[in-house]
């Protein structure tokens, strides 16, 4: 009974320090519980189909935190979301039916080239200087006109991404977000946030179906992560906008890191 009590302790500060860094960072948390839940002995469809459950809850309470402080850029969201829902939905069907190997080695090279580029150019101090003042009218109405296609097209991809890994989709998204579609960081970390909400849904009542939610772990982790949600939006808003990218090139790291190690060993 003790380390019962222990473990939910555990899940339950677990959750709270994931959902603080993933809604900090724009990704689903899915990179820190999946190497937590191999660790204490799940099975892989329970690993991925637990974290998703999770995020559910982290994205939710973040969303409902960006929504408050006025960064979500719902337009672009809905065009994302249009690729991302049954994209997420057909990858967490396919957890049991494909081979993802070849899926995670190429997603994890991709995380790390992206997260060591915002990295050193941060220590170069050679990123180009945002201005986060820029209203979301306008970052918003300048995207829209130009690139609807390309957000249906990152949805597919970060959609799928998150439904065959058990990850968020974040760590595809924010590269793209930044680089592809130029939008501000503290906007694209919402943005991520936000999408990453309605897809994960899909893709949880999916692994819910196949029977892969360990609600024992599952359940302390929502706790805390009900917690961290709150937190994580309210840092990240206050966090320069250079500092947020080392932040998310470091997160971004760590999670190519993690997908390349369980991909190879």
């Amino acid at each position: 009974m003790g380390i019962e009590i222990l473990l939910l302790f555990a899940n339950f500060i677990g959750g709270l320090v994931i959902a603080v860094l993933s809604t900090m960072a724009g990704i689903g948390g899915g990179a820190f519980m999946i190497p937590y839940f191999y660790f204490i002995g799940l099975p892989i469809n329970e690993v991925i189909g637990t974290s998703k459950f999770v995020i559910v809850f982290i994205s939710l309470f973040g969303t409902i935190n960006y929504l408050r402080l006025r960064k979500v850029m719902i337009k672009q969201g809905i065009m994302i979301l249009i690729g991302m829902i049954p994209a997420s939905y057909l990858g967490a069907y396919l957890v049991s039916v494909i081979n993802d190997w070849i899926l995670r080695l190429i997603i994890s090279i991709f995380i790390l080239f992206y997260s060591i580029r915002l990295i050193y150019g941060f220590l170069r101090k050679k990123l180009e200087r945002i201005k986060t003042s820029t209203s979301q009218q306008y970052v918003g109405n300048n995207y829209m006109v130009n690139k609807p296609f390309i957000a249906v097209l990152i949805g597919l991809l970060s959609g799928f991404v998150a439904g065959l890994t058990g990850t968020g989709g974040g760590v595809v998204n924010m590269p793209l977000f930044l680089s592809v579609m130029k939008i501000p960081v503290h906007f694209a970390v919402a943005l991520s946030t936000f999408v990453i909400f309605p897809s994960s849904i899909s893709a949880a009542i999916r692994h819910a179906l196949n029977n892969d939610i360990n609600y024992f772990i599952g359940l302390p982790f929502v706790l805390g992560a009900v917690i961290g949600a709150n937190i994580g939006p309210r840092i990240a808003i206050k966090t320069r906008s250079q500092h947020l990218r080392l932040i998310i090139g470091s997160i971004l790291f760590y999670a190519g890191i993690r997908m390349l190690s369980t991909t190879i060993f």
